[in-house]
């Protein structure tokens, strides 16, 4: 039974349904249950999937920094301004024009600084400390389960059979499409612009993610910038 459902979940069917369920668990778990908006059960799946299956790579760290650093450091710059330059300043720039600016449903900082309020005042605690919970999350966890999870097991897997261009397409398509469901937590009042931007710019620095994967075959130097990238995002954002 286990060999089963092992043998499955390394099919391309397999891949794409566990995509799928982990994708509405998360999408639950921003919702109902009694930890909303956090997501204890699809975080814990997440790396539980990979690392059961072991379907990483990782590799030695100093070789993969000696041979690719020149690589690893210029992927980097790109998903910093990308990241912040781009699908923060710039669009906050064309919100600010259009007299949109600070409006949660197409500013994405706003929708989180809503999704922050709306926690602390479920939880009873602070704006503070529910950021600090949020944090926690993007700076210890997401480099480790994100990558794990959507360039370990699904690109991974999938670029057995298939091309990179398609490993890469699916992997950063479930990967923009879970963060939006984040925002989910604000039904009825949902911020569709801003979770459409968040799709956006987590799906191009999935393909980023993605080809430093292909070309590296260690999960390492994913995981330090795309930690380096949510603590930049941080302190800028504070």
């Amino acid at each position: 039974m286990l060999a089963k459902l092992k043998t499955w979940l390394l099919s391309e069917q397999g891949i794409l349904v566990t995509g799928a369920i982990l994708t509405l668990i998360v999408l639950a778990e921003s919702i109902f249950p009694p930890w909303a908006p956090y997501f204890v059960v699809y975080a814990i799946a997440a790396i539980y999937v990979p690392l059961a299956l072991k379907t990483y790579a990782f590799g030695g760290f100093k070789a993969v920094l000696r041979s690719h650093w020149r690589l690893i450091a210029g992927i980097l710059v790109v998903s910093i301004i990308w990241d912040q330059a781009i699908m923060t300043w710039l669009y906050d720039r064309v919100l600010v024009t259009v007299g949109l600016s600070g409006d949660p449903f197409y500013s994405l900082s706003a929708a989180i600084d809503e999704l922050a309020n709306g926690a602390a005042h479920k939880f009873g605690i602070s704006y503070d400390t529910s950021l600090m919970l949020y944090a926690f999350f993007i700076v210890i966890w997401a480099p480790v389960g994100e990558e794990l999870f959507y360039r370990g097991y699904m690109q991974g897997v999938l670029r057995q059979t298939r091309s990179f261009k398609v490993a890469a397409l699916v992997s950063a398509t479930f990967f923009g499409v879970r963060h939006a469901t984040h925002l989910f937590f604000l039904w009825p009042d949902v911020p569709i612009v801003a979770a459409t931007v968040w799709v956006m710019s987590t799906f191009v620095f999935g393909l980023l993610m993605s080809y430093l994967y292909e070309k590296t075959r260690s999960l390492y130097p994913l995981m330090v910038i795309h930690a380096a990238v949510n603590i930049v995002g941080i302190i800028l954002s504070g």
